[in-house]
């Protein structure tokens, strides 16, 4: 593939090239299915919530992933390896575009242009293969698949992109591209053979948006899950503790991102608020933003540099790290875009072990987190609600079945097997269905 020209190196990218053209040949017995995704796997939420699942659908079907990587995850020629070698070993065959970001919109729709190329050169050779379209962008491509060939999909939502580009303040509800993405949510909503959300709530308010959704349609609701096999409870380990200045300290931690969606000065101020009436804590951060920045915000929040550790974590390491938390922390901003969102880092917290703290209104993490009596759930991310808070998180870092409760609502709840057994019965419905209409002489 051209695009892998521009991986560093000329020999690695000689040999990148001739393995990239070694063509994989899907096994004639299985279902063929492309799957879509405008995140890219060598990204850690790529690798947990795409090559996760696929490895193990790829079980029952032949599956072709087509995914957008980031310039800054291409240069890591050896990443690209493993994860090609990964993918092969399982049968999946990668292709892999370069991501655009600049200029915004137009950047998105040359990517859209240059992922259905690709998508309908598939659906060519595979007229009754499922495609599966993880968010809105992918959303896009397999419409250009099915008005060309007719191939039947699945709209595997995410959330409710439009709204949150709007409520992220990137767009306004009155401009055109806002006005264009909610008729393209249209569509994907009435002409997908079947739909996923992550949560209850999301499900709820996809009634309340006044589409022409067929009644038939199966609308399953697959939360974000966790390989549970990887991240689960176990032994600090001292030596990470003693190298990352943590023994003998009980850790407040946060994982991936403190931007975006989420509320970082609500978060670093919570922090601060707990480093000081809390003994003997310190707060652990892994994450891939800028750290020096970082530092700096946490520190006009309050967190004394001695009781704050920033650094992050390779994907394979991350239950290690995880491992050494006592509570973990997030907050999201609540609005409606959220209401079909589901955090990755509340499964991955969970299987761990470690309990939550988090803001209410998101999804179905604050039921759950109350239900389940994992954490504790702050009415609003606000100062006003840290000080009636404290006693509650002194009960949670004491409770010593807190560990054994957290692992098993993660077993019922965010469970990566449970997850692809259901995503797999979904493929056969709607292939089945999709059968029978081509068997009877009509496109699905």
């Amino acid at each position: 593939m051209s695009s892998l020209a521009t991986l560093t190196g000329s020999g690695t990218a000689q040999h990148l090239r001739e393995g990239a053209r070694q063509a994989f040949v899907p096994s004639p017995t299985k279902a063929k299915t492309l799957y879509i995704s405008y995140d890219g796997v060598l990204e850690p939420l790529g690798e947990s919530q795409v090559v996760s699942y696929l490895e193990r659908l790829a079980q029952g079907c032949a599956i072709t992933l087509l995914s957008f990587e980031k310039a800054r995850d291409r240069r890591d020629v050896a990443r690209w390896l493993q994860m090609r070698a990964r993918l092969d070993a399982v049968g999946i065959h990668w292709v892999a575009l370069r991501y655009h970001k600049h200029p915004p919109v137009l950047s998105t729709a040359y990517d859209v242009l240059r992922g259905g190329r690709q998508a309908v050169r598939w659906a060519a050779r595979h007229r009754t293969g499922l495609v599966h379209a993880r968010g809105y962008v992918a959303a896009l491509i397999a419409l250009l698949v099915q008005r060309r060939y007719g191939n039947p999909w699945i709209f595997d939502m995410r959330g409710f992109w439009a709204d949150e580009k709007v409520e992220g303040g990137q767009w306004s509800r009155r401009s055109f591209v806002y006005w264009v993405t909610k008729r393209c949510e249209r569509r994907f909503f009435e002409s997908a053979q079947a739909v996923v959300s992550l949560t209850q709530a999301g499900r709820q308010a996809i009634a309340r948006l006044g589409y022409r959704v067929r009644s038939e349609m199966p609308i399953e609701v697959i939360p974000t899950c966790t390989d549970l096999t990887r991240f689960r409870p176990g032994t600090k380990d001292a030596t990470l503790l003693s190298r990352l200045g943590l023994a003998g300290h009980r850790v407040i931690g946060c994982t991936g991102s403190l931007s975006h969606w989420y509320l970082r000065w609500p978060m670093l101020e919570y922090l601060a608020y707990l480093v000081h009436h809390l003994e003997l804590v310190k707060v652990l951060i892994l994450t891939r933003e800028d750290r020096v920045r970082l530092r700096a915000d946490a520190l006009r929040a309050g967190i004394p540099a001695e009781r704050l550790v920033v650094t992050s974590a390779p994907f394979a390491e991350m239950p290690r790290y995880v491992r050494l938390m006592d509570a973990g922390l997030f907050f999201i901003r609540p609005c409606f875009s959220k209401q079909g969102s589901a955090a990755t880092k509340l499964g991955e917290f969970l299987a761990t072990g470690v309990p939550v703290v988090i803001n209410d209104g998101v999804g179905d993490s604050g039921w759950l987190v109350r239900e389940q009596r994992v954490g504790l759930v702050l009415p609003t991310a606000a100062a006003d609600a840290f000080e009636a808070s404290l006693p509650l998180v002194r009960d949670l870092l004491e409770d010593r079945t807190m560990q054994s409760r957290c692992r098993e609502t993660a077993e019922t709840y965010c469970n990566l097997e449970r997850g692809v057994e259901q995503y797999a019965a979904l493929y056969e419905r709607v292939s089945a269905t999709a059968r029978h209409r081509w068997n009877g002489g009509t496109v699905a």
